[in-house]
C-alpha cells in the first residue's frame, strides 16, 4: 500500500469504530481492510478505514472466528449480483451451523458495488423462495442482528434484480385485479 493511500485513509484522524483520536485519546491509528484480504478484500480506498490499534485487533480476532469458512465467504464476495453475494454468505454461515452477523452480510453485500439498501436486497430473496429468521441480541451494550437461513432455492438463470422486479410487478397487477 502506498504512503499516499495510507495518508488518505488516516486523514480523518479518528477511529471509524470507537471515535477515539490520536490527539485527544493518545491512540495510534492503523489502516484496516473492511473486508479482510483473506476474504477477497482489496487495497481500494472504499475497502479501507482508519482504526485504532485496539479496535483493529478486536476486529481481527472477531473475523478470525469465521476463518473455517472464509473460502465460502471469499467466493460469495466475488459474485456480481448483490442478491447472490448475500444468499451465498447466508448459506456459508448456515452450513457452519451459525447465524450470520448482519455486519458481515452487509459488508459482503456491498462488495463490487455499494448497496444503498442491502437489507432490502436481503428481503427480496424471499421473492425467490428463500426464507430466514432475524434474531436480535444485546451484546456489549448494543443490539446486534443475526440472520438464520431457513430455506433456499437454486439461483435462477436470468438476472435476479430483473426477475424480482417482474415478480413484484406481477403481484401488484394481481392485487389490482382482485375484486374489492
Amino acid at each position: 500500500m502506498s504512503g499516499k493511500l495510507k495518508a488518505q485513509v488516516l486523514h480523518s484522524q479518528i477511529c471509524a469504530m470507537c471515535g477515539k483520536t490520536p490527539l485527544v485519546d493518545r491512540v495510534k491509528l492503523e489502516v484496516d481492510h473492511k473486508l479482510p484480504l483473506a476474504w477477497g478484500g482489496t487495497d481500494d480506498i472504499e475497502n479501507l478505514q482508519p482504526l485504532c490499534e485496539e479496535c483493529n485487533h478486536n476486529k481481527q480476532d472477531y473475523y478470525a472466528s469465521f476463518d473455517a469458512y472464509s473460502d465460502k465467504i471469499r467466493a460469495a464476495a466475488s459474485l456480481l449480483e448483490p442478491h447472490k453475494r448475500i444468499g451465498e454468505t447466508l448459506k456459508a454461515f448456515k452450513e457452519a451451523g451459525e447465524p450470520a452477523p448482519s455486519e458481515v452480510v452487509g459488508l459482503i453485500a456491498c462488495m463490487i458495488q455499494y448497496q444503498e439498501d442491502w437489507q432490502k436486497r436481503t428481503r427480496e430473496l424471499r421473492e425467490l423462495g428463500w426464507d430466514f429468521k432475524i434474531r436480535k441480541k444485546k451484546e456489549y451494550g448494543r443490539m446486534r442482528s443475526y440472520y438464520e437461513l431457513t430455506k433456499w432455492t437454486p439461483w435462477p438463470a436470468e438476472p435476479i434484480a430483473a426477475l424480482i422486479k417482474q415478480i413484484e410487478k406481477d403481484k401488484k397487477l394481481a392485487e389490482q385485479q382482485m375484486p374489492s
